[in-house]
């Protein structure tokens, strides 16, 4: 299947940046995580591929004791809803299942031919996630 212009840049983009991040479509559906977010989460992109929202909410985001989060509150559901960017820190489960606090923010991709999806980025806050 053939992708939209804005997808197949976004992704040249996500994967020359040492900062990790993910490129997902207009539905919510990881397209791509670079090699920084794979080593974060344990997991490279080789070796998981497309990601459904319902799989990748495994990984998160969680809340202090595990638990996900209201989907209607994440950055990424700001930039795909409303087409504006979004931050926000909460925890993220890696493959080791350590809970990771995480800075994450969203930015919509958008082109002149519409909506596409968006670029999330996201890294350890340095802070305590117990």
């Amino acid at each position: 299947m053939s992708q939209p212009l804005p997808l197949i840049l976004a992704r040249n983009l996500v994967a020359s940046i040492t900062v990790p991040g993910f490129v997902t479509d207009d539905g919510g559906d990881v397209i791509f995580y670079n090699d920084a977010a794979g080593e974060l989460l344990g997991r490279r992109f080789e070796e998981t591929g497309r990601l459904t929202r319902e799989e990748w909410s495994e990984i998160g985001p969680l809340d202090a004791e595990g638990n996900q989060l209201d989907w209607d509150m994440l950055p990424l559901t700001t930039a795909l809803r409303d087409n504006r960017p979004a931050h926000q820190r909460f925890r993220i489960c890696t493959d080791e299942q350590n809970l990771l606090m995480v800075e994450t923010s969203a930015v919509p991709l958008t082109a002149a031919d519409g909506h596409h999806g968006a670029i999330v980025v996201f890294w350890p806050s340095g802070e305590d996630a117990g």
